[in-house]
């Protein structure tokens, strides 16, 4: 390829989401060189006819949209100065609504409005609104709690158990006769990992609580969940473990790893096993899931799901969000517990389809960016976000 000739058939591969990881390398690679050598004609033409292949309607790109719509190609590269990592390209069923970010925004907001708004800032933060840390809070059976972020080393000691507190991680040491149950809840903008008393390690994202005995002396292991949790369970074939999802579900295992997503404001209720097996119940149904197999609960009531994305189930507990088209509202819930605002949409606030991996580490306003490249405008004021026109 001429050093300079616009690569009109990498791009149209890239759009049509064929594009291998090499020829992705050099397209991008050329984008990032050539700011000012595209030849805009052809662009617009290509880019066009991918528009009329994907949506139907009378709006049409605008002359000179081609380099707008660049610039937005053009965040993955920038991206790796803030945060914001780039999906590969064979995990993108989406790929042409990507490339031309207008696609992907055009559901909620007028394409020529999109790609003729003035560059400006549109995140002004007074405070800033730092991503979320190891917070939670321990309420003992006689009601006490403590504030286990500012209360270390062992914060509990009774005959035969030794609770420790330390660095994030609450961990349970031997065993007491008198059985009591404890719950340990993280706030919006907290999680927190504990290890049972049996040995079994659990991870609790945002807004999220399990309550469990302080020893487990019954036939079952028995906890109950709210929110999201993330189970290594300690392996005992004559004591299966079982979780109460918030009274909606059971799931049984023996010994495995697996992660329960049931916040309240979500619409399925996702059992995702990583290793092992388990039974899901719900109602009068129940399927027992195998590695790599996830069981998800709706109105309709219970399903099997084949192939969920692994990676993207788990993505929290690994310190960051993933997306694979996703609505605006199912990215920024997510995004407002761990930051804990509110979000607020303003009357014809875009809906755009997002999917990319956004790292939990970065602050709200760094987080936000990846958005308002595709076309979403924001503005904080306090604890809120306010998505805007």
């Amino acid at each position: 390829m001429e050093p300079n000739k616009f690569p009109a058939d990498l791009l149209q591969k890239y759009l049509d989401g064929t594009i291998t990881e090499p020829e992705s390398e050099v397209l991008f690679a050329w984008l990032k060189e050539n700011p000012a050598a595209v030849e805009n004609e052809a662009m617009e033409e290509m880019l066009q006819a991918n528009y009329k292949v994907s949506f139907e309607g009378p709006v049409a790109l605008p002359p000179g949209a081609s380099q707008r719509i660049l610039d937005r190609l053009m965040v993955s590269v920038a991206a790796e100065d803030t945060g914001v990592v780039r999906l590969p390209l064979w995990r993108r069923s989406w790929v042409r609504y990507a490339a031309a970010a207008v696609l992907v925004a055009a559901i909620a907001i007028p394409a020529v409005r999109i790609l003729t708004s003035p560059k400006k800032p549109v995140v002004q933060a007074p405070v800033a609104i730092t991503s979320g840390t190891n917070r939670a809070v321990l309420k003992l059976a006689d009601g006490k709690e403590i504030m286990l972020d500012s209360t270390h080393g062992s914060i509990v000691q009774e005959p035969g158990l030794t609770v420790r507190n330390d660095s994030g991680r609450l961990n349970y040491q031997g065993a007491t006769a008198a059985r009591e149950y404890h719950t340990l809840t993280t706030p919006r903008g907290g999680q927190y990992r504990i290890t049972l008393p049996d040995g079994t390690a659990v991870w609790l994202n945002a807004a999220s609580s399990i309550t469990y005995p302080t020893a487990f002396t019954e036939k079952v292991r028995a906890v109950i969940i709210t929110g999201e949790a993330y189970f290594e369970v300690a392996a005992n074939a004559r004591q299966p473990f079982r979780v109460d999802v918030d009274g909606k579900a059971t799931v049984e295992v023996l010994g495995t790893q697996f992660n329960v997503n049931a916040y309240t404001d979500e619409n399925n209720i996702r059992t995702t096993l990583v290793d092992g097996s388990v039974r899901v119940h719900h109602r009068q149904a129940s399927i027992v899931l195998k590695p790599g197999q996830q069981a998800a609960i709706a109105a309709d009531g219970l399903q099997l799901v084949e192939h969920p994305d692994m990676e993207m189930a788990v993505a929290w507990k690994n310190g960051s969000f993933q997306f694979d088209h996703a609505h605006l509202k199912e990215v920024l819930r997510q995004m407002a517990r761990w930051y804990d605002v509110t979000v607020v949409y303003e009357t014809g606030s875009a809906d755009i389809v997002f999917s990319g991996e956004i790292k939990r580490d970065l602050d709200l306003p760094q987080a936000l960016m990846v958005l308002q490249s595709m076309g979403v405008r924001f503005r904080i004021e306090g604890k809120q976000l306010i998505v805007m026109p």
